[in-house]
C-alpha cells in the first residue's frame, strides 16, 4: 500500500477510478472529471476521522488493494490528499479543497488573467484611434468608407467582429439555393449569439433553398430564438448589413474577396433595396406554397423570354440544371410551344396581355431557321 503516493504522483489522470464493487453489485458510473465513489469515500473518511495509513483505510472501507490505490491516486492528482514530506509510509491526510484549487487552478487562472489584460490593452490602443477615424471621415477623407478585402480569412474575421459588435439588426441575403453545410455550421453559433443578445435578424433565401435539409435545420434553429427568414424566386446578390453601419458585398470576379462598405448613404440605399425585396418575399417553409411555385414559374418564364440558356437560368434561380430543364419543359407544355423560340415569343405576348383571346399556340408562326443552322431542341439551352 505504500505504492499509493508514488503511483498517484506518476498517474496521468486519464483513467476513471472507482471503488471495487461488492459481491453481486455493479460498479456505479460517474461523470468524466468527477471524483469516483471510492475516492469520495476515502476523502470523506479522512475528513471525518483524520489521517490514517493506507492499509487501514482500505480495510476500513472494504476496498481491495488495487481499488484503494486508484482512489488514493485520484485524490493525489486533485491535490486532495498528501503525506508528510520524506515519509512514504506516513498516513494519508486530507487537504482543503481551497488549497487544492489554489494549487491546480491558480497558475492557469493567473496566466489567463494576464492574457486578458494584454487583449484589453490591445483593444484600448486600437480603440483610441476611433475618434480620429470618425473625425477624418466627417471631413470627407477617404479613410476606408469603401474597402476591398481580398483575403477570405480576413473577410471572415471582419464579419465575426461586426457580428460581435452588432447591437440592433443584421440583414442577410443568401442567393443560390441551399447553403453549404460547412458554412451553416460556422454561422450558426455566431448567429445564435447575436439573437440571444436581442439583435434582430432578417434573412432572404431563394425559394429553392426550401428543399435543402441543412438550410431547413439552420432556419429552424435561428427562428426558434427570434430570427425571421423569407424566400424569393430571384435575389439581387449576396449581402450582409450590420447595424445600418457596415455592409459586406461580393467581388464579382473573386469568390474569396469582399467589398466592405461603411459609407452611410450607400448602406442606407442597400437597406432600402433589402426592404423592398423583403416586402415581396414569402415566409420560409420546408416546401413550396402556391405563391412560391407561381413566383418560381414566373421567374423561369421571364428568363426564358429573355433568351437565357438553361445553365444561366439554373444558376440564377439556385437550382440544378436537371430541375431547371424539367420546369422549362412543363412551361412549354403549358404554353403549347414546340421550341424555346416559340415559348419566348408566347411569353413576350403574354407579358403584354396580347395572348388574351389568341388562338392556339400552334398558330404562332415558327420562323424558319437559317439554312446553315440546325433547329434547336426545345430545352437544349
Amino acid at each position: 500500500m505504500d505504492r499509493i503516493q508514488q503511483k498517484g504522483a506518476s498517474d496521468g489522470g486519464g483513467s476513471r477510478l472507482r471503488a471495487a464493487p461488492g459481491p453481486g453489485q455493479e460498479e456505479a458510473p460517474h461523470e468524466p472529471g468527477d471524483l469516483g465513489p471510492a475516492a469520495l469515500r476515502l476523502y470523506t473518511r479522512l475528513l471525518e476521522h483524520g489521517p490514517a495509513p493506507a492499509a487501514a483505510l482500505a480495510a476500513e472501507l472494504g476496498l481491495d488493494e488495487d481499488a484503494a490505490e486508484r482512489a488514493a491516486a485520484e485524490l493525489t492528482r486533485n491535490r486532495l490528499v498528501a503525506r508528510d514530506p520524506g515519509a512514504p509510509a506516513a498516513p494519508l491526510r486530507a487537504v482543503s479543497p481551497y488549497t487544492a484549487t489554489a494549487e491546480l487552478v491558480g497558475p492557469e487562472e493567473s496566466a489567463l488573467r494576464r492574457r486578458l489584460e494584454v487583449l484589453e490593452r490591445t483593444r484600448a490602443r486600437l480603440s483610441s484611434l476611433i475618434p480620429r477615424y470618425e473625425e477624418a471621415y466627417r471631413r470627407g477623407a477617404d479613410t476606408g468608407a469603401v474597402e476591398v478585402v481580398e483575403s477570405r480569412d480576413r473577410v471572415m474575421l471582419l464579419i465575426s467582429d461586426a457580428a460581435a459588435r452588432c447591437t440592433e439588426e443584421v440583414l442577410t441575403v443568401q442567393p443560390g439555393g441551399g447553403r453549404p453545410p460547412g458554412y451553416l455550421e460556422r454561422a450558426l453559433p455566431r448567429d445564435l449569439e447575436m439573437l440571444r443578445r436581442g439583435v434582430r435578424m432578417h434573412t432572404l433565401y431563394q425559394h429553392t433553398s426550401r428543399y435543402s435539409a441543412g438550410t431547413q435545420e439552420y432556419v429552424q434553429a435561428v427562428t426558434a430564438v427570434g430570427a425571421e427568414v423569407r424566400t424569393l424566386g430571384e435575389l439581387f446578390g449576396k449581402m450582409l448589413v450590420f447595424d445600418r453601419a457596415t455592409a459586406f458585398l461580393p467581388v464579382w470576379d473573386d469568390p474569396d474577396a469582399a467589398v466592405v462598405l461603411r459609407e452611410p448613404s450607400a448602406v442606407a440605399f442597400l437597406r432600402s433595396v433589402f426592404g423592398h425585396a423583403w416586402s415581396l418575399a414569402e415566409p420560409y417553409g420546408a416546401s413550396y406554397t402556391a405563391a412560391t411555385s407561381a413566383q418560381l414559374h414566373d421567374a423561369i418564364a421571364a428568363r426564358l423570354a429573355d433568351g437565357a440558356k438553361d445553365e444561366q437560368i439554373a444558376r440564377r434561380l439556385g437550382m440544378s440544371l436537371r430541375t431547371c430543364r424539367r420546369h422549362i419543359a412543363e412551361l412549354m407544355d403549358e404554353l403549347g410551344a414546340e421550341s424555346r423560340f416559340q415559348a419566348g415569343y408566347l411569353l413576350a405576348l403574354r407579358s403584354h396581355g396580347a395572348l388574351d383571346g389568341a388562338g392556339p399556340a400552334e398558330a404562332v408562326p415558327e420562323p424558319a431557321p437559317p439554312a446553315q443552322a440546325p433547329r434547336h431542341a426545345a430545352a437544349g439551352g
